[in-house]
């Protein structure tokens, strides 16, 4: 099972903009919503959940990103962040052979303009794509799935 993530989220056209993308990758099990705040919380967080409906997706909101592991209990949690705070690269195989063992992977990434607190990333594993910057989130998402996904 593959669980995304974004996490601290404040604005409602990117939480629209991340669930999009993956609207597009039907791999994708379920799609988690942690910290929400400003317009991502009033009025993107009840259309997120109007279109998982109408398209039978599953999204779960939560009040924090331990939320995540205290609820999901994943084999592994990847915490996508910029080049310079992770030792290691993005482990699309490693990845690919645990949903084959029907491993749960959960891939959290940061909603807003910062990446994940110290504490924060205490709840997984710090990794990067490649990037030294912090990319939209929408953007990161899906470099990610299409790198698990390929069409």
């Amino acid at each position: 099972m593959i669980v995304v993530v974004v996490h601290n989220i404040y604005s409602s056209v990117k939480l629209s903009e991340v669930f999009d993308v993956i609207l597009s990758f039907p791999e994708v099990d379920l799609f988690v919503v942690s910290k929400a705040s400003s317009s991502a919380a009033q009025s993107g967080v009840p259309e997120t959940e109007k279109k998982a409906f109408m398209r039978g997706r599953r999204v779960l909101f939560v009040p924090d990103i331990n939320d995540v592991n205290e609820l999901l209990r994943p084999d592994l949690h990847l915490m996508i962040v910029p080049k310079r705070l992770a030792k290691e690269k993005f482990p699309i195989s490693e990845i690919r052979r645990m949903l084959d063992e029907d491993k749960t992977i959960v891939v959290s990434i940061a909603g807003g303009d910062s990446t994940f607190t110290l504490k924060e990333l205490e709840s997984g594993k710090p990794v990067h794509i490649g990037f030294d910057d912090i990319l939209p989130p929408s953007a990161t998402i899906g470099i990610i799935l299409y790198s698990l996904f390929p069409r």
